[in-house]
């Protein structure tokens, strides 16, 4: 019965979907993030987008960051939208709190076959206590779930 019981385990456990391999073509290997662009009239999300696609794709460790040149995938990226607006009152009609979204197009190209590998828009937003957190805390907080959100679509555009 033991061994029975071992080998259910087993059978169960090849069978999960799980895997530590990357999805994405075994030949992408680099990835380079030029100067992201801003549509907006929200200043300074281009430059805080860039430096946190680039942490982004270093922390998550899948493709190596490196310059256009070399780079097998490149990233480009224009934030094309951002807002803020009331999401909650307190019963004397003061915001308690306030959503803050920001969006951005993506477009990434296969260097070494010279085509398009994905292009799509990533949205983030998040929600904050105007009186525990400024509206640029919570556009740096926005970024880099913007950020976050843009390996993941890579990542599995495949």
């Amino acid at each position: 019965m033991r061994f029975l019981a071992l080998g259910y385990l087993l059978l169960v456990a090849g069978c999960c979907g799980y895997s530590t391999r990357s999805l994405l073509p075994s030949h992408l290997k680099t990835v380079a993030v030029p100067p992201a662009t801003n549509t907006t009239t929200q200043p300074g999300l281009a430059e805080a987008l860039t430096v946190e696609l680039t942490a982004a794709f270093t922390s998550d460790r899948t493709l190596h960051v490196t310059n256009a040149e070399a780079a097998d995938l490149i990233v480009n990226t224009t934030v094309s939208s951002y807002s803020r607006t009331a999401s909650s009152y307190t019963g004397d009609q003061v915001v308690s709190a306030y959503e803050l979204s920001v969006s951005a197009q993506v477009q990434a190209r296969d260097q070494t076959r010279d085509e398009e590998f994905y292009s799509g828009t990533a949205s983030a937003r998040v929600t904050y206590d105007p009186n525990a957190k400024t509206e640029e805390q919570a556009a740096a907080d926005a970024v880099k779930k913007l950020a976050s959100e843009v390996v993941r679509q890579v990542q599995i555009a495949w």
